[in-house]
């Protein structure tokens, strides 16, 4: 490995670093196992560890741990600072050296920390904290009294359109004009100008054809009859005798 590049990997700050370093065909279980950082041509000590041992640096924020069992060792740095970019060695130490398993280069950069998944070990999942968790209770609780408002207001104008199309729709059956009558109905005339002035007609319908000898009856309510006892109203009707067959 010594002829090798190392092993790039890029982290944000307060992020985490976690890697593993297989060691089967190299070590046995009583060999001591290092995580160490380059400085100045020689690799300075972090961590170490041996016969399945977890151990931890003095600030708790570095961890070793040696899997006997699947030959490997586990290295987990945790609220990473830019000034710790630098090469890191797994590691064993043999005739006054430090021989690497794995070579990392490591590069912790500035930036603002993610929210809602910090970077953490493979395969497991980082816990939301406090903080995180009272803003997204905020937000959604936001998000869902919005969509009441939105909600009702919709409601309140969807209500009020009714209400117009039913009065729009009353005003026009008001408005059409009710000169025709049916036979067997009472067949009323409303006019808006005066009476005595200009004429009024009835138009009657008959649906079917009728004898001149049929009687023909028009009802004419008091509220129509005409104050002017002088003026006459004047009704015309007229039937149209259907062809008759001689033979």
């Amino acid at each position: 490995l010594q002829g090798q590049a190392p092993e790039a990997k890029r982290r944000r700050e307060g992020g985490t670093l976690y890697i593993q370093c297989p060691y089967a065909a190299r070590l046995e279980d009583s060999d001591t196992k290092y995580w160490c950082r380059m400085t100045d041509q020689r690799c300075q000590e972090l961590v170490q560890t041996r016969y399945g041992y977890r151990q931890q640096s003095r600030d708790g924020k570095i961890t070793i741990e040696d899997d006997t069992t699947a030959k490997t060792v586990s290295i987990t740095m945790t609220e990473l600072k830019a000034e710790q970019s630098g090469t890191y060695w797994c590691a064993y130490y043999s005739s006054g050296y430090f021989v690497p398993l794995r070579s990392i280069s490591l590069n912790v950069f500035k930036g603002p920390k993610s929210l809602l998944f910090p970077s953490g070990p493979a395969g497991t999942c980082p816990a939301l904290n406090a903080n995180t968790f009272m803003i997204l209770s905020l937000v959604l609780l936001t998000l869902l009294i919005l969509a009441l408002v939105t909600s009702v207001i919709l409601g309140v104008k969807h209500y009020k359109l009714l209400g117009r199309t039913g009065r729009r729709e009353a005003e026009d059956a008001s408005d059409r004009p009710e000169g025709t009558a049916q036979p067997g109905s009472t067949g009323r005339r409303e006019s808006s100008r005066d009476d005595s002035k200009d004429p009024a007609y009835i138009n009657l319908d008959v649906q079917s054809p009728a004898s001149p000898e049929d009687p023909l009856y028009c009802n004419v309510e008091p509220s129509q009859a005409h104050r002017n006892p002088q003026s006459v109203e004047y009704a015309v009707i007229a039937f149209n005798q259907p062809p008759r067959n001689d033979r």
